[in-house]
């Protein structure tokens, strides 16, 4: 892992990356000029990126895949700029051990805006997490992988990159992209918040779990793409494809299903 100071500098780096990002993305959203299939493939490139690759694939380890396909979901995951990928498996599993609690990075018993978004620029959460010797260990352990160590080591390059390669293929690329990402943060934000919250409309339970408030909801755990049976999730974070009852369709968990009958040796 890096020294102090090196990691300091990241996420000076990071929490001004996502802020500019998210800044760029509502404006394009609300006010540029963007064509809705651009818009639609993006969200779905970002919403999959995070919730079946970087969600599913890396932080539980619900499928496998070849060597090579390995490798693409590495870029797949960086490309979703929400993260570095290790930090992202590292955070998410620290909200499993910690779900609902004052540990919690993102529960809206913390408070509601910092669970929706604000928790992912908060220099104090990412230093709370390495403040732990097991996310420490966990997060030089994932680092191991030369892939997901070369992606990490160049994220912000690398998305800044794909970005300006977008916008000189088709400026209204570039703001679809940033539209979608901001649609993106509010999936993420929806899933944070929402679906820990016991008593918002149409939120339900099929499993009772100690000290943890997850919840699905009928409408948003379609509009999640399947993210959104989030008590399904938590009672078993390694399932792959999440559906318990006829209409929790989880895109999510069948895009992983589909990666995962790849027809080389799986790693």
């Amino acid at each position: 892992m890096q020294n102090e100071s090196g990691r300091k500098y990241r996420e000076n780096l990071l929490v001004l990356f996502v802020c500019v990002y998210t800044c760029i993305g509502l404006y394009c959203l609300l006010f540029g000029n963007w064509n809705f299939t651009p818009l639609f493939l993006f969200f779905l490139f970002l919403a999959l990126g995070n919730g079946t690759v970087a969600h599913r694939y890396f932080a539980h380890k619900s499928f496998k895949v070849s060597a090579l396909f390995h490798s693409l979901l590495v870029i797949w995951a960086t490309l979703t700029a929400y993260s570095p990928l290790a930090y992202w498996i590292v955070q998410h599993r620290h909200h499993h051990n910690y779900t609902d609690k004052p540990e919690d990075t993102h529960s809206p018993y913390n408070g509601f805006f910092h669970s929706f978004f604000l928790w992912t620029i908060d220099k104090k959460i990412i230093k709370s997490i390495f403040n732990i010797r097991a996310n420490v260990l966990a997060y030089a352990t994932i680092r191991k992988d030369p892939w997901i160590r070369f992606f990490d080591d160049h994220y912000l390059i690398v998305n800044i990159l794909f970005v300006t390669c977008l916008y000189f293929v088709s400026s209204q690329l570039a703001v679809a992209y940033f539209a979608a990402f901001s649609l993106e943060q509010i999936r993420l934000g929806i899933l944070n918040t929402v679906h820990h919250m016991p008593r918002f409309p149409l939120n339900y339970q099929n499993h009772n779990l100690d000290n943890d408030k997850s919840q699905n909801n009928y409408i948003t755990g379609l509009l999640t793409l399947g993210f959104g049976w989030h008590n399904n999730h938590h009672n078993q974070p390694s399932k792959l494809i999440l559906t318990e009852k006829w209409w929790e369709l989880d895109i999510e968990g069948l895009v992983g299903w589909l990666l995962s009958l790849s027809s080389w040796s799986k790693r």
